[in-house]
């Protein structure tokens, strides 16, 4: 019982440490954040936390590989119904984004450092582990029809995540840029119907394996300026009338399901 006992503890006392290294990193990032500060936050001393921990850079990647893990197991778990189609299984992956990280705010500013000053080698595996997993998808969403082919998958994974993310860190500035208008700040699940209509294969276009893989699909081209005359309308010199253009129209594809918004 005493071994057990010892195990117990050194695991636990390990748990808040890297809760606390969380807490610490979200404030102040990987080069303000101090080992001694961490060790205030978990009540523990500096000298367990270098017991544990080889260095300040282990326990950061410690805490963005618990992240990575958890973010990618709430994205697969919302592709893991088979008996959805490849549309509402995206929806889903998308709301899910959202919900990730409207309910863990300390990981998303952990996220935020990242980007803004953190050791490279560790942003650079997780961004490998999560394209490597989830470029596919899209790529497969794309080749289904789904999503706008137009666009690289990879470049169409990182669109959306983000446009997710600045919604998410950036109330402030969506909040004035739309106040200019009179419009008001959209909800969770409003947004992600406007960022669905982005990325959503627009209806009636073909997809890239019907018009060459990865070939732009851009609007029919409209009449020249200069000449003045409506598709269909006949020319002023009495040349035949060109058959009018019907402009495609997009249609959305129902926005994803409901993003729970937490408080």
């Amino acid at each position: 019982m005493p071994e057990l006992r010892k195990v117990y503890t050194t695991v636990d006392a390990r748990d808040r440490i890297v809760a606390a290294a969380l807490t610490v990193f979200a404030k102040h990032g990987f080069d303000g954040a101090t080992t001694r500060e961490i060790a205030a936050e978990a009540g523990v001393s500096a000298a367990l936390i270098h017991h544990h921990f080889k260095d300040k850079e282990s326990l950061w990647n410690l805490v963005g590989q618990r992240i990575s893990d958890e973010f990618i197991e709430a994205l697969q778990a919302a592709l893991a119904h088979p008996q959805q189609d490849t549309g509402a299984s995206m929806q889903q992956m998308l709301a899910a984004y959202m919900r990730y990280w409207r309910a863990h705010p300390q990981s998303l500013r952990f996220q935020l450092w990242r980007v803004l000053g953190a050791p490279r080698q560790e942003r650079k595996s997780r961004s490998q582990q999560l394209n490597q997993l989830f470029v596919p998808v899209v790529q497969a969403a794309q080749a289904a029809g789904v999503l706008r082919d137009d666009v690289p998958p990879g470049l169409l994974l990182v669109t959306m995540g983000g446009l997710v993310q600045y919604f998410l860190h950036s109330d402030v500035e969506a909040s004035d840029a739309l106040a200019v208008t009179g419009a008001a700040m959209p909800s969770d699940t409003e947004l992600l119907d406007y960022l669905w209509g982005l990325l959503a294969q627009p209806a009636g276009l073909a997809t890239g394996q019907d018009k060459g893989q990865g070939q732009a699909h851009g609007p029919d081209p409209e009449p020249s300026p200069e000449r003045g005359n409506k598709p269909g309308q006949k020319p002023a010199d009495g040349t035949p009338a060109k058959p009018a253009t019907a402009a495609r129209r997009r249609r959305a594809s129902p926005g994803p399901a409901r993003a729970k918004k937490e408080d």
